[in-house]
């Protein structure tokens, strides 16, 4: 999944972003070719079935979606974004005569369809799932396979990302330029990569405000006199249950926590947990002063949050119609 800066690094930074991520992209028309269709054709068979919804199906969050969520980009949106990009690429790198194929998008999904994390931004809240996970999550989001990259050669890294290598840790040394062209062939800024960035409109598309002023917003309504009074409430309930916490984000700390194989204990505790907001409405309320926020923050930022709107509208449109040429 590639995360349009959300904290993220631009094009020289980011080139292992983009391979990790199969992010890169091309000009070359390769009309007929089967080297430029396998992104577009493979993606109809990915398993859509544990792709995260749009808002909560299920639960005390279920059907809560936040005002921010509006300008947000959705798992959806990155999937159709990511393919248009290594379908490009493919196009790019067969221009060049590399035969490279990059897998579908979609195959990894995250547990929340974008930033807010609904289903468990204020602590757990699907009772089923925690009476099987405790508060762990399902088995196909816990432990995915990943997604087997191709092997370039440093001549198609440099195609690709226009730099001679990659930056796989901050500790690495900033990656150089590559060659301004490949036998002859002028290669795009930042590459492949950049050229299919620029096709989309998705360079430097940043969606880090969003981020920051939906984190705000979730500390400042935990400080309200509402949600502390819920909060206090639920921490008596939990009490009455036989354990001492103060606020949900400490509950899973009760008891040792084991990926894969939840205890008793655990589950007990995560049920304790969310019959407990249950019972004080602590969802609800927490939602509601975190919704009264975020209308004030995006009334204050419109214009900012306007335009990135219709970045992120256009680069998907964009790459709808880049899938279907």
């Amino acid at each position: 999944m590639t995360i349009r800066k959300t904290a993220a690094s631009i094009a020289a930074v980011s080139t292992a972003a983009l391979i990790t991520s199969c992010s890169a992209g091309g000009h070359h028309s390769a009309s007929g070719n089967p080297q430029t269709k396998p992104v577009a054709n493979a993606a109809s068979s990915v398993d859509k079935s544990t792709w995260p919804h749009a808002t909560p199906t299920a639960g005390l969050a279920k059907g809560l979606s936040l005002p921010l969520e509006a300008y947000m980009e959705t798992y959806q949106d990155t999937v159709s974004i990511d393919n248009a990009e290594r379908h490009l690429e493919t196009t790019c790198m067969a221009g060049y005569g590399f035969k490279v194929t990059f897998p579908p998008a979609g195959q990894t999904p995250p547990p929340s369809a974008d930033d807010s994390n609904m289903p468990r931004r204020y602590g757990i809240t699907d009772r089923a799932q925690a009476a099987e996970y405790g508060y762990g999550l399902p088995d196909a989001i816990q432990h995915q396979q990943g997604t087997k990259m191709p092997k370039l050669t440093t001549a198609q890294l440099e195609v690709l990302t226009g730099r001679t290598s990659i930056r796989t840790s901050p500790a690495d040394p900033a990656p150089k330029k590559a060659p301004s062209a490949y036998q002859g062939k002028q290669i795009h800024k930042d590459g492949c990569a950049g050229w299919a960035n620029d096709q989309l409109g998705t360079r430097n598309m940043d969606f880090s405000l969003v981020s920051r002023l939906d984190g705000a917003s979730l500390t400042q309504s935990q400080q309200t006199p509402a949600v502390q009074h819920a909060i206090t409430a639920w921490s008596k309930c939990m009490s009455g249950k036989g354990y001492t916490v103060d606020t949900p984000y400490h509950a899973d700390q009760i008891v040792t926590h084991t990926d894969g194989s939840p205890s008793k204990a655990e589950i007990k505790v995560a049920l304790a947990d969310i019959d407990c907001k249950k019972s004080t409405n602590l969802i609800k309320t927490w939602f509601t002063e975190d919704a009264k926020i975020q209308k004030q923050q995006i009334k204050a930022h419109q214009s900012e949050l306007n335009t990135l709107r219709t970045r992120r509208t256009t680069a998907v449109s964009a790459a709808q119609t880049a899938l279907r040429g």
